[in-house]
């Protein structure tokens, strides 16, 4: 990290590293798909660290701001303020924690890692106060029945959702907004490592909101100005905030299995890298339909897709819930991912995909497989999940308010019963703010 910091330095670059890792310990279930009708995951605790570089600053209650934060010891970051506070503000005996971080706000901090899905677009998230996230369950092979509404936004969850806030003093007279990116040490992988084999690591995702602030109240997120926490909370918390932009991260989303050293494995080989649908899978869960237009994106002959292939997840959307009407309504088949996936309530979701080497080894997967994002720090411009193209971006000059969700993805092909014999997930996340620099294939990008 010192490397690279002064690396960064050299070339001027503003970067934020933000490394998160937990370990999830995953029991035996007996569902095909969607193994989410089992409490079948377990938490040991939410471990990693956030390191931020020159240009930004990072803070989990918008007071506390710093270049590092463990958050394995939020206490000890907490106890900055050098007094206790209650919920509303006051001060009392309730100091804050990750999951209750500044007043009148709950993180889900959830108590077991289970399948949801989201698209996280417009109506899903986008526009909205919190991504829409929906459960289903598993009723006959390729069946699903997804109940009467989303799910509660609470530690029942099964998935993640941390507020951030994110200092940018990039000069605030700048005229583009600064681009943010997946940096190369940003990784999911299986600390166990005899658990590979069942693509667990594969159902990941990781996705970044950002909120927008109260106008009449810009000055209060102006760097400049010099707010202090009760300001910035004020204009940029609260239920009439929404969600203007989100950027969701699939990792290990192709590549082949790999033996030491980067070689291609053979039968009998050791595996040190697995593929990014591993053999079950492939063999006895390929039963996908996709449209033609994604079998061209995609560079899919058939149908079939093959061990190292990047192919599109299509997630649950708010047409697939049962109504009062009929309480009784399920998707007839979670796998056609064709023209009819609309109407029954699927929709492509769109990711930045990396491979199971590594995001410095993207050269742009699925629909981006033409474009070479790779730069010399070896990091990747994270997209919109709009469209998978627009960019995701930050303000100079200002406060902004981010919230991460991790989740497992229902809707991959990889979320089954047999993805549920893994255990002990690690996941490294980081995010850097480049400055101009030319990369391979894509030209300047500022």
């Amino acid at each position: 990290m010192q490397e690279n910091n002064q690396r960064n330095s050299r070339k001027k670059l503003n970067a934020l590293i933000l490394l998160v890792a937990f370990t999830a310990i995953l029991l035996i279930v007996s569902t095909y798909a969607w193994f989410s009708t089992q409490k079948n995951v377990t938490l040991s605790g939410l471990e990693g660290k956030v390191n931020v570089a020159e240009g930004l600053q990072i803070s989990l209650d918008a007071l506390n701001w710093a270049n590092s934060i463990d958050l394995s010891k939020t206490e000890d970051y907490f106890a900055q303020t050098n007094k206790d506070l209650q919920l509303d503000g006051t001060e009392g005996k309730e100091k804050m924690t990750l999951e209750h971080p500044y007043a009148n706000r709950t993180n889900i901090i959830p108590g077991e890692l289970l399948p949801a899905s989201t698209t996280a677009q417009d109506e899903e998230g986008i526009g909205l106060a919190d991504l829409n996230f929906y459960r289903g369950e598993n009723t006959e092979g390729i069946k699903l029945a997804v109940g009467n509404t989303a799910l509660t936004n609470d530690k029942t969850s099964g998935f993640y959702a941390i507020d951030f806030f994110l200092q940018n003093s990039s000069a605030a007279t700048a005229t583009k907004n600064d681009i943010l990116q997946l940096t190369g040490n940003s990784v999911v992988s299986l600390k166990t490592t005899s658990k590979a084999t069942t693509g667990l690591q594969n159902t990941l995702r990781v996705a970044f909101a950002i909120f927008d602030y109260d106008t009449a109240k810009a000055t209060q997120v102006t760097v400049n100005e010099t707010p202090n926490q009760s300001q910035i909370l004020e204009a940029t918390t609260g239920a009439a905030r929404k969600i203007t932009n989100v950027a969701i991260w699939e990792p290990n989303a192709s590549g082949a299995a790999l033996k030491e050293g980067g070689e291609p494995a053979g039968t009998g080989d050791a595996i040190a890298t697995y593929a990014a649908h591993v053999t079950y899978i492939v063999q006895n869960n390929n039963r996908v339909t996709f449209s033609e237009a994604d079998r061209t994106a995609f560079g899919l002959t058939s149908n079939r897709f093959a061990a190292d292939s990047a192919i599109p997840t299509y997630a649950l959307t708010k047409k697939a819930l049962s109504t009062s009407a009929d309480k009784t309504k399920e998707i007839a088949d979670i796998y056609n991912w064709d023209t009819a996936a609309a109407t029954a309530g699927l929709a492509r979701q769109f990711t930045l995909q990396t491979p199971n080497t590594g995001v410095s080894h993207t050269t742009g997967a699925g629909v981006d497989k033409n474009i070479n994002y790779d730069d010399t720090q070896g990091a990747v411009k994270l997209v919109s999940a709009k469209d998978g193209k627009a960019d995701f971006s930050i303000e100079p000059g200002k406060y902004v308010r981010m919230r991460m969700y991790i989740w497992l993805e229902g809707q991959d092909v990889d979320c089954i019963n047999y993805a549920s014999l893994g255990g002990n997930v690690k996941i490294d996340v980081g995010l850097s703010k480049p400055g101009t620099t030319t990369v391979t294939g894509g030209g300047e990008r500022p």
